[in-house]
């Protein structure tokens, strides 16, 4: 683990949610050495939504593979605008699984990070100043209610056409300029 970090989360309040007490131990404890201090633990779905009903919390970090109400489904859940208790709550969801397809269930799902065990001090680390320095819009449409899923800055394409269906646009702007 580095040494030397640049942004504390003193102040900040946290969600864990892992049915293992030994990786909620663990994630505690390096919340703690990045300087979180007030702790939500719960050990399942349901659970944690009960916990989120009664006590606000700045960030979640979040287990994939739960037997009573997994990470996803959790996800699903508080992204709900109209029945969750905080749908802009951002989420790092922790999973085991990094095959592509998998890791695009998580993104249109609508968490805000993916970060595949073991974890790492500083692969965690990233996470959450990703989290907390370069929070992404976010953006709803008829299926979708979560952060902004392009990570990267395109300065070629301006404008409401960035999508890569838009292609047609870009070749008309292109051929017209």
């Amino acid at each position: 683990m580095k040494a030397n970090r640049a942004l504390s989360f003193s102040g900040m309040s946290v969600l864990i949610l892992d049915d293992s007490d030994n990786m909620c131990r663990i994630l505690a404890r390096l919340l703690r050495s990045f300087g979180f201090e007030d702790f939500r633990i719960a050990h399942g779905g349901a659970e944690a939504l009960q916990l989120l009903q009664k006590h606000s919390v700045d960030l979640a970090v979040v287990d994939w593979h739960m037997e009573d109400l997994d990470g996803i489904e959790f996800s699903r859940q508080v992204r709900a605008r109209k029945t969750s208790p905080d749908p802009y709550l951002p989420i790092i969801l922790l999973t085991a699984f990094t095959e592509l397809a998998q890791i695009k269930v998580a993104q249109d799902i609508g968490v805000n990070e993916i970060l595949t065990k073991p974890v790492s001090p500083d692969a965690l680390y990233g996470r959450l100043t990703s989290v907390v320095r370069k929070p992404r819009p976010y953006i709803e449409t008829a299926k979708y209610f979560g952060p902004d899923r392009r990570r990267r800055e395109t300065p070629e394409f301006k404008g409401p056409h960035r999508r890569n269906g838009d292609a047609w646009w870009r070749n008309m702007a292109s051929a017209s300029g």
